[in-house]
């Protein structure tokens, strides 16, 4: 590892392995760096926003802010985090990003199909209630089989 970004995010998933609180975090990359996050150039991405509680979970602050890397890491053993912290060299992934942004492509499909199936019963409903014993062909012009006598 060579830049100060990578060195974050492997405290990052260390500190959430162990289920350690954010100020474990930047205590690990305070002692393996020496330097403090704000103090890095250029400014890393993937780190509490300002007037974060540093006392909260880091697994709280990934799965609120980095969703995509909780999911990961749930997912997989700890023996493959040495290829996410790959993928993150060249990830633009931050936190501000990740909940104004992207939109959830799962939620929205939901939504829409709520939508059109509340749409079908409506139709279906008023189709039912339109069909009453004055629109029934039946029973107004009487079955098609019985002819006049004349």
């Amino acid at each position: 590892m060579s830049t100060d970004q990578e060195y974050w995010d492997a405290c990052l998933i260390k500190t959430w392995r162990k289920a350690d609180t954010l100020w474990g975090t930047f205590s690990l990359f305070k002692s393996v760096t020496g330097k403090r996050s704000d103090e890095c150039d250029p400014p890393l991405i993937r780190v509490p926003p300002l007037k974060f509680p540093w006392n909260v979970g880091v697994r709280v602050f990934v799965a609120e802010h980095l969703s995509k890397i909780s999911e990961r890491l749930w997912n997989q053993p700890p023996e493959k985090d040495v290829l996410l912290l790959r993928k993150l060299k060249d990830s633009k992934y931050d936190t501000s990003k990740s909940k104004e942004t992207v939109p959830d492509r799962e939620l929205n499909n939901e939504r829409g199909m709520l939508h059109r199936n509340r749409k079908r019963v409506g139709m279906s409903t008023l189709e039912v209630s339109n069909r009453t014993q004055s629109t029934d062909w039946n029973i107004v012009k009487g079955p098609a089989k019985i002819q006049r006598r004349r």
